[in-house]
């Protein structure tokens, strides 16, 4: 299965595979807009341990950096004003949430996509690791940490995931836990329908 993988993840870097401001949308049936279709995995398709690698990596620009944070972040340290002192970075760096998003995409196309994602409970543990500079490529990985299904609803299971983006070289950049929701299987036969 393209993008799955139970040992270490290829975070490889490849200028034809990185995203940029084309990328082709999922629609909410996984469907996308070029007519190529996934099929979406249920909770009993998943277990704890699996792990999900995005096939393409994002590289972030001195553009997309200053973009991103004139219009979400506008701290001197992600708008390139040299004339800040007290900055504890060398330089320019992205916003940390920017980091977050542009994994967070990638994480979609990886897992959330591709799975019967009924939505999120949450996110835990947020971290970021070292700061994200002009030229930095990213590529992401998601694993499965744990699941059990609902008592309150036969139709849901509860995935927990660890997301992380890593540096070409595999370390660890920006980390988080999401606490999500799957379709189960059987959905349809327990809903009454």
């Amino acid at each position: 299965m393209t993008g799955r993988d139970t040992d270490v993840p290829d975070t490889g870097v490849s200028d034809t595979n990185s995203l940029d401001e084309t990328v082709t949308p999922l629609d909410s049936a996984g469907a996308r807009d070029d007519g190529t279709a996934t099929e979406r995995l249920t909770y009993e398709d998943v277990a704890v341990g699996d792990r999900f690698v995005a096939d393409r990596t994002v590289t972030f620009t001195r553009e997309s950096i200053v973009d991103f944070a004139g219009k979400y972040d506008p701290q001197p340290f992600h708008l390139g004003d040299a004339a800040d002192e007290a900055s504890p970075f060398d330089g320019l760096v992205a916003s940390g949430l920017h980091s977050y998003c542009a994994c967070n995409r990638l994480a979609t196309e990886a897992f959330f996509g591709r799975v019967a994602f009924l939505g999120g409970r949450g996110v835990d543990d947020l971290r970021w690791h070292r700061p994200v500079n002009p030229g930095d490529t990213l590529a992401v990985d998601v694993e499965v940490v744990d699941k059990r299904p609902s008592d309150s609803d036969p139709r849901r299971g509860y995935v927990d995931v660890d997301v992380t983006g890593r540096t070409p070289d595999g370390d660890a950049v920006v980390t988080w836990r999401v606490l999500g929701m799957l379709r189960r299987r059987d959905a349809a036969s327990t809903s009454g329908a």
